[in-house]
């Protein structure tokens, strides 16, 4: 845990600025600065400290994507034919249908594709998503707020249309009160994630859909370099601009990818496909997509940028 007297709450960032010593200055909201060696922007999708990054304004993409979430108890779903105990995905043309089980404290639990453990389960999650494909990507500007409540109506408009099958009726039924989410990303992703002394992790990097559900991995996987590096007993300040070379140089290639996979994902399971649209043609396309997400040997990656640095 970090040391309470390092964490400063409240504290809005809204600009950086660089100094002729090779230090930069953050900017907050309320007037105050803070200089330092190193920033770390891990500032969210609407990233701040990206702007310095790029040296633009990098306005985020509408993906012409909505998701509809729900959590409803699983005791609605018991006389359903389908076996909701496991992860689903439900396709249709230009929408698709994700459920999951939860457990009663909200903390989703992932099932392994080998095995699903039983939990005490209680609540489903549920995310209906739609898009509007005949729109150009990144031609609408959509106003905040980005997730915002709406009525059941307006859900069961958007899935009206025949040929889900009887459960899938069922389920839309339950989505009572629904949540809309304008799914946005970064679009063209960045080339660099790195200015100077200023680093970028997360989604201020890489800010993707969540198709493949991996964009949190990412983040991760962005932390444990990072901290590998900087984190190193020889690292010292005269480190700094080495590290960060070699974090953009293993970091962009693999976040990047898992970003343009993921919004393959989302083509592949609304028919989208560049593979086609039928059942057989789907399961092709879908057949390897998370080989090089799960099967990556992220810990030999991050030690051999470590010795790069530093030396064995």
């Amino acid at each position: 845990m970090l040391d309470p007297r390092l964490v400063h709450m409240e504290q809005r960032c809204i600009s950086v600025s660089a100094l002729s010593s090779g230090s930069h200055v953050i900017h907050f909201a309320d007037g105050s600065t803070y200089e330092a060696d190193l920033v770390i922007g891990a500032d969210g999708i609407k990233s701040v400290i990206r702007d310095f990054v790029t040296g633009r304004p990098t306005p985020l993409a509408y993906s012409n994507s909505v998701a509809y979430r729900s959590v409803v108890p699983s005791e609605a779903f018991k006389d359903l034919k389908t076996d909701m105990m496991r992860p689903l995905c439900w396709i249709g043309k230009n929408r698709h249908i994700i459920s999951y089980p939860v457990q009663s404290d909200q903390k989703v639990f992932w099932f392994c594709i080998s095995e699903v453990v039983v939990l005490d389960i209680e609540q489903m999650n549920l995310v209906f998503f739609t898009t509007d494909a005949t729109i150009p990507l990144g031609s609408v500007d959509v106003p905040l707020p980005w997730a915002k409540l709406v009525s059941q109506d307006e859900l069961l408009h958007e899935f009206s249309q025949a040929g889900w099958g009887e459960d899938a009726n069922l389920i839309l039924k339950e989505m009572k009160n629904p949540s809309k989410w304008y799914l946005h990303f970064l679009h063209p992703p960045l080339s660099s994630y790195v200015r100077q002394r200023v680093v970028l992790l997360g989604d201020a990097a890489h800010a993707m859909l969540p198709y493949l559900g991996s964009g949190a991995g990412q983040g991760f996987e962005d932390v444990y370099a990072l901290c590998s590096l900087l984190g190193d007993a020889r690292a010292r300040k005269c480190h700094i601009d080495d590290v960060l070379e070699v974090y953009d140089s293993i970091r962009v290639a693999r976040a990047n990818m898992v970003q343009k996979l993921s919004t393959l994902m989302g083509n592949i399971v609304e028919k989208r496909g560049p593979g086609g649209g039928t059942n057989a043609q789907i399961q092709e396309q879908l057949r390897d997509i998370y080989h090089p997400i799960w099967h990556h040997d992220l810990k030999e990656e991050v030690k051999r940028a470590v010795t790069s640095v530093y030396g064995l």
